[in-house]
């Protein structure tokens, strides 16, 4: 409880701050499902520095919801922490658009269950660049939210001269990245569109597609031939 409301009233102290946010969570919500028979389930998303300066970065882990008997701890690049740290103990730094993972473990100790961690991140002495993170393991959504994120893909994947989407409902804007988390392209999203990728190098891109309230549905691989 104190660490939940040490974590509310750290975030409520920057709601009057405003500044360019030059971080990216991809995706900022996370949602797996856990079989309680495993020692852990891995939640995964990568944090990218957006801007053109190295930038030091900080996380807060709060514990929105758990069952009892549950316990959850992160990873980043520096190290895979204890369940029992709530913040990070190494700042993390990024140099001009690399990235690092900002993984959440989930450990249900044979317990069947559900939970809700979130993750605040924030550049060092600049609190107003931040980001929040949400992962959700066996958490219901309702059937609006829910069948975008378990059903997009795009196709043909390998790629050669474009890609298109399994779905384009609610989608407004697709946003192709390099592995390191550079932004390459943006596309606007239209019915039946096909994403042009002829001028694309062979290799590994990652696909961000975004709904029409600026959120990340999904981060989807793309490997380009």
């Amino acid at each position: 409880m104190i660490r939940h409301l040490l974590f509310a009233l750290f975030l409520a102290s920057f709601t009057a701050l405003q500044g360019q946010v030059t971080l990216s969570l991809s995706p900022e919500k996370v949602e797996v499902d856990v079989d309680e028979a495993m020692f852990e389930t891995v939640a995964h998303s990568w944090l990218i520095n957006t801007s053109e300066d190295t930038k030091t970065f900080r996380w807060i882990r709060s514990t929105e919801s758990a069952s009892d008997g549950w316990a959850s701890a992160i990873c980043d690049f520096n190290a895979c922490y204890s369940t029992s740290v709530d913040s990070s103990i190494t700042d993390v730094e990024l140099g001009p658009g690399d990235s690092t993972n900002l993984d959440v473990h989930i450990r249900p100790m044979g317990i069947e269950g559900k939970a809700h961690i979130r993750l605040l991140i924030f550049e060092v002495g600049n609190p107003e660049n931040r980001i929040e993170g949400n992962y959700l393991f066996n958490q219901t959504l309702s059937n609006a939210d829910q069948a975008p994120q378990v059903n997009l893909k795009v196709y043909p994947n390998p790629a050669v001269d474009y890609f298109q989407l399994s779905d384009y409902q609610d989608i407004s804007k697709v946003v192709l990245y390099t592995m390191a988390g550079r932004e390459i392209k943006s596309f606007k999203v239209y019915p039946n569109e096909k994403f042009d990728v002829s001028h694309l190098h062979r290799g590994m891109y990652l696909v961000r597609l975004i709904n029409r309230r600026n959120e990340v549905l999904k981060a989807l691989r793309l490997n380009k031939r």
